[in-house]
């Protein structure tokens, strides 16, 4: 099957025609990624495909790293939500912020009474509950509704306060049970709210996606996105259900690494131009976890196992106030990329350099605008001011128009109006040499103007500081690179005795190793030998990869590898992903008074059932097999249900698997079932 696998990540968009069944890449191509306008980029990326190739495709794949951004900066539309059955002591207490990701200032608990059972649902007053809050309703355009307990009861209260919200607010409405199926009610509704908000970043996406499309004559042709797990999803599920792209581009990326290089145990590094992506392979296969946990975001999206740092090309080279270089996670233009865009950068950055004095921190970056929002109204007047002085081109921080606006810009970074421009990795990667796809002077202007600030005037003139600069930018991404894989590779070795990571000491003994391996010594630095040392092989992708990952992998004592392709893996992995859905349904028996089971509890995303025992002494089991025989069959449905929903075909088979929970009664030593978990399985 001859499928297109298109993916959209911070920097580049790939495209790629692939043959599914054997794996080999026909053709690819890359394009910026243009953010202000999507289908732009990804119509320049597919028009450089072959023309009878992209006629010939039978299905089109979609990944990318949109929603993985935009968790880990922080953006995305406005969104609120609703926890129903916690009050807000309680979400003081947890810390909900730090410890979910749930924005303090997002979250309104309700509280009322909760029946854990199940049995009896008392529904919120909404009403009374939008009355009093208009502020927090007001400032949203979609909602995130969670309840307590809503696992054992269907989903009573958050279906009644979707339906209120959609009357009177006529927003988009995420309930917790569409899109997280455990107990926790703070991860569902972190898993929620981060749906509601990542829905315009998806849609905006897929909308360009059909543009492009539409304008070469290709829209009938199936489109598919990727989600967290590898897996696929149809482009209309993924409207409603964004969060579970939040590591698309990552899995993506971690599939095609499979395809290009197999490896029985392998670390596959992605360096990206926002993040960098780490995964793990034991017996060819990579490590999963069903509570994905991304920028601060603790999730119940369940999917392959990535460690994302904020470490790509684009992240923002600065120096501290004690003059020490840092890589911020934050994303920036980099200035190379900004200046091919606006000539009128080296105009700002030549400007700012004849000015500038010692200890202005990062004040030589500049404001960039994105893209006009259509709906300025949304905007305050002095934010509106600032867009409009934007539009003529970008502007230095140092700018009087700026300097003196005091215009907190957190909010138009966020929502990807604006982005400032700046020093980054791949700055110094065109003062090196390794890249000169776009305008190295204005990366040397930008290195300039970092060693004007920071030191003496008359060593910013000489180029063998610019080319030091420059160096050590890239030094400082290897290393974090090498730190980064070196965690991973011990949590995953020695999980019970470093659930932390690294503390003072380990950290230590990495640098030092780090130190000896720079420096091309053979020994351990001191008496005792102390050296990190893997047997997995190091799969690099992404394009810059090569440039970073030898090192990091000598550190780590290990082999490496960056395969054919390896540009484009993200691509080939979309094109070689397919549709496999699981689906689970729980049955736990009901005990009365003296231990007597007196029924078994069936629970679902979709629904909650009770199947009563018909006697007292149910010795033959006759309701146990009942309730397991419908909770089978609801998994059967639930998931055949799922498989149509993501873009499967009718013909699905199906496998089931049941796992039995179970403890021993203090009192009599006996064996107790907790619960049984029923496991469809379609793909």
């Amino acid at each position: 099957m001859v499928v297109i696998g298109i993916d959209t990540g911070g920097t580049y968009t790939d495209a790629v025609v692939v043959d599914t069944e054997t794996g080999e890449v026909f053709a690819k191509a890359k394009s910026l990624t243009t953010k202000e306008d999507l289908s732009a980029g990804i119509g320049a990326a597919l028009d450089a495909l072959p023309t009878e190739l992209r006629q010939h495709a039978q299905g089109i794949s979609l990944s990318t790293t949109l929603a993985t951004n935009a968790c880990v900066e922080g953006k995305g539309g406005r969104a609120k939500l609703v926890i129903v059955g916690v009050d807000e002591a309680t979400l003081r207490s947890l810390d909900v912020d730090r410890t979910y990701g749930i924005p303090s200032a997002d979250v309104l608990a309700v509280d009322v009474a909760v029946d854990p059972s199940g049995k009896n649902v008392v529904q919120p007053n909404w009403e009374a509950i939008c009355d009093a809050n208009p502020d927090f309703f007001g400032d949203a355009d979609s909602f995130g509704i969670a309840g307590m307990y809503a696992l054992n009861n269907g989903g009573a209260m958050e279906k009644a306060g979707e339906e209120y919200l959609v009357q009177r607010f006529g927003a988009l409405v995420v309930k917790a049970i569409d899109v997280a199926d455990e107990v926790n009610v703070y991860e569902r509704g972190a898993t929620a709210l981060l749906n509601a908000r990542l829905v315009p970043v998806i849609c905006e996406f897929l909308d360009a996606i059909g543009e492009a499309l539409r304008q070469r004559g290709m829209e009938d042709v199936p489109v598919s996105v990727v989600r967290s797990d590898g897996s696929l999803m149809s482009a209309k599920l993924a409207r409603i259900r964004p969060v579970e792209t939040i590591l698309s581009g990552p899995a993506a990326s971690v599939r095609g690494a499979a395809v290009l290089c197999p490896a029985n145990e392998a670390l596959v590094v992605d360096i990206g131009g926002t993040t960098s992506d780490i995964a793990l392979f034991h017996d060819g296969n990579p490590v999963r976890t069903d509570h994905i946990r991304i920028g601060g975001w603790k999730t119940q999206v369940a999917g392959i196992a990535i460690d994302t740092i904020g470490l790509g090309g684009d992240s923002a080279a600065r120096y501290t106030k004690e003059g020490e270089l840092s890589l911020s996670a934050q994303r920036v233009m980099p200035l190379c990329i900004a200046a091919a865009r606006w000539p009128q950068v080296v105009r700002e950055l030549e400007t700012y350099l004849r000015s500038a004095s010692p200890k202005h921190l990062s004040r030589y970056e500049l404001y960039c605008l994105l893209q006009m929002p259509r709906n300025l109204s949304r905007y305050t007047e002095a934010e509106q001011k600032f867009m409009k002085t934007l539009e003529g081109g970008p502007v230095s921080l140092n700018d009087q128009r700026v300097s003196r606006s005091f215009l907190n810009t957190h909010r138009l970074e966020a929502e990807g109006v604006v982005i400032r421009s700046g020093m980054t990795p791949t700055d110094a990667m065109h003062l090196i040499g390794i890249l000169s796809t776009f305008d190295a002077h204005a990366s040397e202007l930008g290195a300039q103007c970092m060693l004007k600030t920071y030191h003496a005037a008359n060593a910013a003139r000489e180029e063998k500081a610019v080319e030091e600069l420059a160096s050590d930018i890239c030094n400082l991404a290897r290393k974090r690179l090498y730190e980064q894989a070196g965690r991973m590779l011990l949590a995953d070795s020695y999980w019970h005795d470093v659930p932390d990571g690294f503390d003072a000491q380990l950290q230590e003994v990495f640098d030092r190793n780090w130190e000896r391996s720079v420096a091309g010594q053979d020994e351990a630095l001191g008496a005792f030998r102390l050296l990190p040392q893997t047997d997995a092989t190091l799969v690099g992708i992404s394009a810059p990869t090569h440039v970073f990952l030898p090192e990091a992998a000598c550190a780590l004592g290990a082999q490496w590898c960056v395969p054919e392709h390896a540009e484009v893996a993200n691509a080939v992995g979309a094109a070689c992903a397919q549709v496999v859905v699981d689906a689970k349904v729980r049955v736990k028996p009901v005990r009365g008074s003296f231990g007597m089971i007196e029924g078994y509890r069936i629970l679902s995303a979709d629904e909650s059932l009770f199947v009563p025992a018909e006697k007292v002494d149910d010795t033959d089991r006759a309701a146990e097999r009942k309730a397991k025989d419908a909770a089978r069959d609801i998994a059967r449905r639930i998931v055949r249900n799922e498989a149509s929903k993501r873009g499967a075909g009718a013909a699905t088979e199906c496998t089931i698997t049941e796992e039995e929970t179970s403890y021993v009664g203090a009192a009599d030593a006996q064996t107790v079932v907790y619960e049984w978990v029923f496991t469809a399985h379609v793909g």
